[in-house]
């Protein structure tokens, strides 16, 4: 039965985090977790999704503002490829944690960026036109 689930599957829940951050540990292309429980010491979740599916996809933003701040707080970015993907950069992701600096963008199974929109903090638009290769970080200065 194609519906069935086969082999091990374990999952992990937390007990009483009091912070948890959200980013490429190990340079894989796909997220890990660093949590840490109520009295007790971190805890490194490590995914294995890209050694698992090699068709998945994708990019990651690094903001450099020049007339916003300097790190692009606040900015909004939009990625497009096959659908569009929007996030804002505004520094909170959690109780005493910081997640996914430079942005994280997953793309599924799209190997090329159609198109990137930055709306900046300053009011400043700026498009990167594609085709722009998925898989890397991409540095983008604000003009």
């Amino acid at each position: 039965d194609p519906g069935k689930r086969r082999g091990h599957v374990e999952v992990w829940g937390a007990l009483g985090s009091r912070s948890a951050a959200v980013f490429d540990l190990d340079r894989d292309g796909d997220l890990d977790i660093v949590t840490n429980e109520f009295n007790a010491g971190p805890m490194v979740l490590v995914s294995d999704l890209s050694t698992r599916n090699k068709k998945l996809h994708f990019v990651e933003i690094e903001l450099i503002g020049t007339v916003s701040n300097r790190s692009g707080l606040g900015a909004t970015v939009m990625v497009g490829a096959v659908g569009a993907y929007n996030k804002v950069y505004d520094g909170q992701s959690g109780y005493l944690s910081q997640s996914v600096y430079p942005l994280y963008f997953g793309l599924g199974e799209a190997a090329v960026i159609d198109r990137i929109e930055v709306g900046w903090p300053s009011g400043i638009k700026q498009v990167l036109d594609g085709p722009l290769v998925s898989n890397r970080t991409i540095q983008i200065r604000e003009p």
